[in-house]
């Protein structure tokens, strides 16, 4: 047994498996992912698209950033305006020992994206709670329009489902050090998403820009490293260090997002290695939204544990039974049937067998 698992392990790091992957398994699996794992999703995107809508194309590149919509920038100025009233009270709550509790009660909920390293120094906390119930309306209006939608659904090939909105407050810490999410990683949920980060304040060196890999490389919700930061360390696992990346790959073959209030990026964070978060100096407020699969492992928090209710967690004004549009209705209350819980872990763990190494 011992001898197969070295076999396998050395067979992923050889061109031929690279190749395999890349050219004859990805595109029989994109095709089966689209039109069998996710049929009503593909059949919801076909029927959503006879009607011609406004997207960004997402398709060129690993990531899109946006500078100049007025319509974000609207949004990120009334963010702004209620987290800046709130940070104060944010900043005592991630230092408190209380948050160190929460956070531990909370590491087996996929909606909250703590993990164990989270524990060692708190370094972030979601706003989204604390703000308005009129501008979570707004915010929840936003990203259920058209051309949001639209975004997700022509790159991903199916209707998507909204599972997260995070208004993410990030602040330095005294003796940090790199760790979690701020390695080269990708969120190895699933197999397609798209994510949408927003600038709410100004974003530079100092307080945690968002880098991410530009060179384009195929099927690389496959791609992973020979020499990791942990295998087993949750918040760590899969994790790459810059050392480690920076041998892979130039400088030039990264970039980063550090822009002003109400730029936004555009990526697929289960495909594009990428990090960030490390505040140097100063506050960070990042507004992000998750456009998932019913398949994916963290797929659809934003209603799941309380899936039998009418109400939708992150928007208390919406009832499934007063929507009578079947896009919305998928969009928003899309849940996992029981099967799905149980293969969604063992969907994830095939993907991972199947992982070229560089």
């Amino acid at each position: 047994m011992k001898s197969l698992r070295k076999f396998l392990k050395n067979l992923k790091r050889t061109y031929i498996w690279k190749f395999f992957i890349q050219h004859l398994f990805y595109p029989f699996y994109n095709f089966f992912w689209k039109f069998i794992l996710n049929f009503k999703a593909k059949i919801l995107y076909i029927l959503w698209s006879t009607k011609k809508r406004d997207f960004i194309d997402l398709s060129e590149k690993n990531a899109v950033v946006i500078t100049d919509n007025e319509t974000f920038k609207d949004l990120a100025k009334k963010i702004s305006k209620e987290t800046n009233l709130l940070i104060e009270n944010s900043r005592k709550k991630i230092l408190s020992a209380e948050y160190k509790e929460k956070i531990y009660d909370e590491l087996s909920l996929a909606s909250t994206g703590l993990s164990s390293t989270d524990i060692e120094l708190p370094y972030r906390n979601d706003l989204y709670d604390d703000l308005s119930d009129n501008l979570k309306v707004e915010i929840v209006n936003f990203a259920s329009s058209e051309m949001m939608i639209s975004t997700a659904a022509k790159y991903m090939g199916i209707f998507p489902v909204l599972t997260r909105i995070q208004v993410n407050h990030n602040m330095p810490r005294e003796n940090a050090y790199i760790r979690g999410a701020m390695h080269w990683h990708r969120d190895t949920f699933g197999f397609k998403n798209v994510d949408f980060f927003m600038a709410v304040t100004d974003i530079d060196d100092e307080n945690g820009p968002f880098y991410y890999l530009e060179k384009k490389i195929k099927a690389s919700a496959f791609l992973t490293f020979q020499n990791l930061v942990s295998t087993t360390k949750g918040g760590e696992r899969g994790k790459v260090s810059p050392e480690e990346f920076s041998k892979h790959f130039k400088d030039s073959e990264t970039s980063k997002f550090a822009e002003k209030s109400g730029s936004a990026i555009f990526t697929d964070t289960f495909s594009v290695y990428h990090h960030g978060g490390f505040c140097k100096s100063k506050d960070r407020v990042l507004f992000r939204l998750c456009y998932q699969s019913h398949d994916a492992v963290s797929s659809n928090p934003a209603f799941g544990k309380l899936s039998y209710l009418n109400n939708y967690n992150i928007d208390q004004v919406l009832k499934k039974n007063e929507i009578k549009s079947i896009f919305k209705k998928y969009f928003f209350f899309k849940n996992k049937s029981k099967f799905m819980e149980i293969m969604s872990g063992k969907i994830l763990n095939f993907y991972r067998k199947l992982d070229f190494i560089i």
